[in-house]
């Protein structure tokens, strides 16, 4: 093979290589300052951009107020109910509590809260001793920051980050499965970067 065809042929690869770096990286940067999103996502939920705290409204049975931060720390399904927690409030209980099992060894990643108005009936005895890692809550105010997504006052299902932020949410009709495999999704990327973070303690 002669130098030139030699030189060219490196060439061709150098060029092969720097494409396979900034051609998608230049798309994803047109994409993004043109405001193009996609028409479909894979997630089943609502997407809440940017994801929000909740408004500090929440008190405990004893009517003791609950930091916003009492939620942090695990994946979170919140249930807000719009009145008293009866048959519709016990079924979506029952439908949460599958989820949250479906995720086998996940399950201690993960908690559920139920958020109910101020003054209405919470669940019965029987109902808790069915749902022992259930918290139940009760709000003062409204739940969710102005201008956030959602219908405010209505019964619905939202997944909170560990850091406590509200992500995501399934307005009703909700569809347990789409939860679970959100949730599974969403469990698999964080546990993807906690991976790269203990690789990066252990090179440091």
């Amino acid at each position: 093979m002669t130098d030139t065809k030699q030189r060219t042929r490196g060439r061709l690869q150098l060029i092969l290589v720097l494409a396979v770096f900034f051609v998608p990286a230049s798309i994803a940067w047109t994409l993004f300052f043109t405001g193009w999103t996609p028409t479909s996502t894979g997630n089943y939920g609502d997407l809440v951009q940017p994801p929000h705290q909740l408004q500090p409204v929440l008190v405990d049975g004893n009517g003791e107020p609950v930091p916003v931060s009492a939620l942090r720390g695990k994946w979170t399904l919140l249930i807000q109910e719009n009145g008293a927690c009866g048959d519709e409030c016990s079924a979506r209980l029952s439908e949460t509590r599958q989820i949250r099992l479906a995720l086998a060894q996940r399950t201690d990643r993960t908690q559920r809260v139920l958020v109910l108005p101020e003054g209405s009936s919470g669940p019965d005895v029987s109902l808790l001793r069915e749902h022992p890692d259930l918290r139940v809550y009760w709000r003062t105010g409204e739940l969710l920051p102005d201008g956030a997504p959602g219908s405010v006052g209505e019964r619905q299902v939202s997944v909170l980050d560990t850091r406590g932020y509200r992500m995501m949410h399934y307005p009703e009709p909700m569809q347990a499965r789409g939860v679970l495999e959100d949730l599974k999704h969403l469990i698999r990327l964080s546990n993807i970067d906690l991976e790269r973070l203990q690789g990066l303690s252990d090179d440091a």
